[in-house]
């Protein structure tokens, strides 16, 4: 298992002590768990220098926090690095690509995909071996895909995965909480939300999103995929291609932005802030795991 050097600087939760897993685990349970440490593994990538997480970072709710990422051949990347919060109840999953619809398919976008490249791992055989030198993941696969008799092939790989990243829900921000403390800005920015500026007719509640492909502006040549706007305070830049720097931007990149006053702009992006699921961002079992692995080996 090999973990981006990234990974060690203080950029994700690291290094979390998780309790044993019990002998008797479920399939599901052990699906769970291995996907958790394939998200995290560099291994996935043809010269091990990026795992999902590279991209995918928690405390940007595991988006990336720049407009683009080159991948291992320091391509440049084309769309900008999308959250996963909630991604397991999404039935579009890319910006633009309307026929990807489950997460087990997108899987191999990153990871063998060649425009752009990004993980350049296409020998799957290499990824298969390099899986089976590890003892833990030798256990975990074999509990996780009982049925299998070669349990560790690239497709388990993805359904591990796809496992995993289901178990990144975020509703606890204080708009789900319905907690009490909103400013003055931020209820107006609700009021402008649901009336004015007419955003929830695409980003609706709970996800934020209407998951649909929207034409933004004339300087768009395909319709765009609505991003979901929970934790939108913490995923930076903005908009498919990441242009937008600020959420405020983003706001005047949409057609109806020219209805809205300086002050409603400012009380939209108060409101957006009540999206912000502080939990979600810094939830030790969804952060880097520990090393040593969580069930016997023997």
């Amino acid at each position: 298992m090999r973990y981006p050097i990234m990974l060690f600087l203080g950029f994700l939760t690291t290094g979390a002590a998780f309790p044993a897993i019990a002998a008797n685990i479920s399939p599901n349970g052990a699906k769970i768990e291995l996907g958790h440490r394939l998200f995290y593994d560099a291994d996935l990538s043809r010269d091990g220098s990026m795992s999902c997480a590279t991209c995918h970072e928690q405390r940007h709710a595991f988006s990336d926090g720049n407009p683009t990422h080159p991948g291992v051949t320091d391509e440049d990347g084309i769309r900008n690095v999308p959250p996963l919060a909630n991604v397991g109840q999404f039935h579009t999953l890319t910006w633009i690509n309307q026929h990807v619809i489950t997460l087990e398919d997108q899987f191999f976008i990153p990871l063998s995909g060649h425009h752009p490249v990004e993980m350049g791992m296409t020998d799957m055989p290499e990824l298969a071996r390099r899986l089976s030198t590890n003892s833990c993941y030798r256990v975990l696969f074999s509990k996780a895909f009982p049925e299998k008799n070669i349990p560790i092939d690239v497709r388990s790989v993805a359904q591990a995965v796809s496992a995993f990243e289901r178990e990144l829900i975020s509703d606890k921000s204080p708009w789900d909480l319905r907690l009490s403390g909103a400013t003055r800005s931020q209820t107006n920015g609700k009021r402008i939300f649901f009336g004015k500026g007419k955003c929830s007719s695409c980003h609706q509640p709970p996800l934020f999103t209407d998951q649909e492909f929207h034409a933004l502006s004339t300087s768009y040549s395909e319709p765009i995929r609505t991003p979901s706007l929970r934790n939108a305070e913490v995923t930076a830049p903005y908009l498919h291609d990441g242009s937008a720097p600020t959420l405020r931007e983003a706001i005047l990149a949409h057609p109806r932005s020219n209805l809205l006053s300086q002050n409603e702009l400012i009380d939209l992006v108060a409101f957006l802030k009540l999206l912000t699921d502080r939990n979600f961002l810094s939830d030790a079992s969804l952060g880097l795991p520990s090393e040593e692995c969580p069930i016997s080996t023997q």
